[in-house]
C-alpha cells in the first residue's frame, strides 16, 4: 500500500518536472530569438544636424533685424549681403562697430530706394532697362553657367578631334609684325624714310608720320600696322591687310624691334617705308600643351550655340515683327574724332604690352574677365553704399 502511494507521488513529480523543463525551454527559445532580432537590427541614426548658412539656423536667419517702412531686413539677408562681399570687405566689417555701419548703409539704401519708388523713378526708362539687364544676367548665369555645359563635360575625344582638325593653329612658323607708310611718289617716301631714321626707337613718332603720310586705305586709320605675318603667305594671314612680297622679305631681314628698313621699298603702284614692331618665334604645341586651350574653346562654342538656340526659340515663339526700313530715319551725329584711329591706337598699345600668343591671350582675357566680374559683383552686392561714394572699400 505504502509502496503504491510512493510510486504515484514519483510519477506526479516527474510530470511536474517535465512541464517545468518545457516551459524553461520555451522561455529560453523566445529570449534567444529576441536577442537575434536585436542583434540584427540597425540602430536608429541620430537626427541630422541642421545645415547652417553663415553660422545661422533657418530660424535665426528669419529673425527681423530692422524694419524700414514696409521693408524688413532679416538677419539672414544681412548675412547674405555681408558674405557676398570680397574677402577684403568681409574682413573690414568683422567688428561689431563696422557691422553696425554696414547695416546703417543697408538701411540708408532702403530709405532712398523707397523714396525713389514713391517718386516714380521705378518707371523711368533707364531704371527699367537696368532692371531688365539684371534679370537677363541672372537668368543667363542660371541657365548657361550653373545648369549649362561645364568644362568637365568636354571629352578627350572632342579635344583630340579639334586638335587634329586644326593643326595650323598649333604649328605656326616664325612671324614678325611691321608697320609701313605707303607713299605715291619716291620723293615723299625718301623724306619720310629720313624722318623715320631719326628716332627709330620712338613708335609714337612713326605713328605721327604714318598718320600724316600713309596713303594705304587698308592701314591708314591703323597707323600703317600690318599685324603679324609669316615670311610667305599662309593661313594665318586671313583677314589681315595686304602684305606685298617685297615687304614680307624686307621685314624678315630686320633683326631688332624698332629697326627701320634702310631703303625705300617699291611695289607695283607705290613706295613704302617699313618699320619692325614685333617678333614671334616659330611655335609648335602638342596636344597636351593645347588641351586646356581647346577645352575652353569648345566649351565657349557650346555655350554660345546654346544661347543662340535659346534666343532663336524665344524669337520664334514671340513672332517678332521688324520694320528695318525705319532705321534710316534715325540721325545720330558721329564723333568728330575718327573712331578707327582711337581703336587702332588702343589695340596697338595693348598688343605691345601683352604677348599675343593665343594661350597667353586667353589667360589675359580670363584674368580681365574675372577682375571685372568681381568688381561688378562687389558694386552690385554692396547695395547699401551711399550715393556719390564708392561701395564699402
Amino acid at each position: 500500500m505504502v509502496r503504491h502511494r510512493r510510486a504515484r507521488v514519483l510519477r506526479r513529480l516527474a510530470r511536474v518536472l517535465v512541464v517545468q523543463a518545457l516551459l524553461l525551454a520555451l522561455l529560453l527559445a523566445s529570449t534567444g530569438c529576441g536577442n537575434k532580432k536585436d542583434l540584427g537590427s540597425k540602430p536608429t541614426p541620430p537626427p541630422a544636424a541642421e545645415e547652417l548658412s553663415f553660422g545661422l539656423t533657418k530660424a535665426q536667419a528669419a529673425q527681423p533685424l530692422v524694419k524700414v517702412g514696409d521693408t524688413t531686413i532679416t538677419l539672414g539677408q544681412f548675412a547674405d549681403r555681408l558674405g557676398g562681399q570680397s574677402p577684403y570687405l568681409r574682413a573690414r566689417y568683422n567688428s561689431p562697430e563696422r557691422r553696425r555701419e554696414f547695416l546703417d548703409n543697408m538701411v540708408r539704401f532702403e530709405l532712398l530706394a523707397s523714396e525713389a519708388d514713391k517718386r516714380g523713378y521705378n518707371q523711368k526708362s533707364d531704371v527699367v532697362r537696368v532692371r531688365k539687364q539684371m534679370m537677363v544676367q541672372q537668368m543667363m548665369q542660371e541657365l548657361f553657367e550653373k545648369d549649362g555645359v561645364q568644362l568637365a563635360d568636354i571629352t578627350d575625344l572632342e579635344i583630340t578631334q579639334y586638335y587634329n582638325g586644326n593643326k595650323a593653329e598649333f604649328e605656326k612658323p616664325a612671324q614678325v609684325r611691321a608697320s609701313h607708310i605707303q607713299c605715291k611718289d619716291k620723293a615723299t617716301a625718301s623724306k619720310v624714310l629720313e624722318l623715320a631714321k631719326q628716332h627709330p626707337e620712338d613708335m609714337q613718332a612713326f605713328r605721327k608720320l604714318a598718320e600724316q603720310y600713309n596713303q594705304d586705305p587698308e592701314t591708314k586709320d591703323n597707323f600703317g600696322d600690318l599685324r603679324f605675318f609669316s615670311e610667305t603667305a599662309d593661313a594665318t594671314d586671313v583677314g589681315g591687310p595686304e602684305r606685298p612680297d617685297a615687304l614680307r622679305k624686307a621685314a624678315f631681314t630686320l633683326k631688332n624691334v624698332g629697326d627701320v628698313y634702310p631703303e625705300i621699298l617699291q611695289t607695283e603702284h607705290a613706295f613704302h617705308v617699313l618699320k619692325l614692331t614685333g617678333k614671334r618665334e616659330a611655335m609648335t604645341r602638342t596636344l597636351e600643351d593645347a588641351r586646356r586651350l581647346i577645352q575652353n574653346r569648345i566649351w565657349r562654342k557650346k555655350r554660345e550655340d546654346a544661347i543662340e538656340n535659346f534666343v532663336a526659340e524665344l524669337r520664334k515663339k514671340a513672332e517678332v515683327k521688324e520694320s528695318p526700313e525705319l532705321l534710316a530715319k534715325v540721325q545720330v551725329q558721329p564723333d568728330p574724332t575718327p573712331a578707327g584711329k582711337a581703336e587702332a591706337k588702343h589695340e596697338h598699345d595693348h598688343d605691345e604690352a601683352v604677348d599675343e600668343s593665343e594661350v597667353d591671350g586667353d589667360k589675359a582675357r580670363d584674368k580681365a574677365g574675372d577682375k571685372s566680374g568681381d568688381k561688378a559683383a562687389d558694386k552690385h552686392k554692396a547695395g547699401g553704399s551711399k550715393p556719390g561714394k564708392a561701395p564699402e572699400k
